[in-house]
């Protein structure tokens, strides 16, 4: 069993970079849709509903692949550097996942802030 679930995460390790990386994304729109709504007073509360959603999805999927990674005795992470300059930045999943869930946390407080304030 712990050698399929080590066989998984090592098959995974390559599209977690990606991943993060479109959670950023997602982080970002959410945050001008945020301005968006503050400074032009639009209404995008669907669009930051839906980017709420998917960071906290990100925050507990690096959560808990961190803690699978505990589990299995391995420490996943992702590197920031440049591997072939032999540059190796390690920031462990559950930093990635904290960072995400401070976020959507934020997102949803500042979206909410506004809808609450009109009504």
């Amino acid at each position: 069993m712990k050698d399929s679930m080590i066989n998984m995460m090592l098959a995974m390790m390559p599209y977690m970079k990606p991943f993060m990386w479109f959670s950023v994304a997602i982080v970002v729109i959410g945050i001008l849709l945020v301005v968006g709504q503050l400074a032009f007073k639009s209404n995008g509360n669907k669009g930051i509903v839906w980017s709420v959603r998917v960071t906290f999805i990100a925050a507990v999927f690096f959560l808990a692949a961190q803690g699978a990674g505990v589990y299995l005795s391995m420490s996943p992470t992702v590197n920031f550097g440049d591997s072939s300059k032999f540059e190796f930045n390690l920031v462990s999943f559950w930093q990635i996942g904290l960072g995400f869930l401070i976020a959507a946390i934020i997102l949803k407080v500042l979206g909410k802030s506004k809808q609450d304030t009109a009504s």
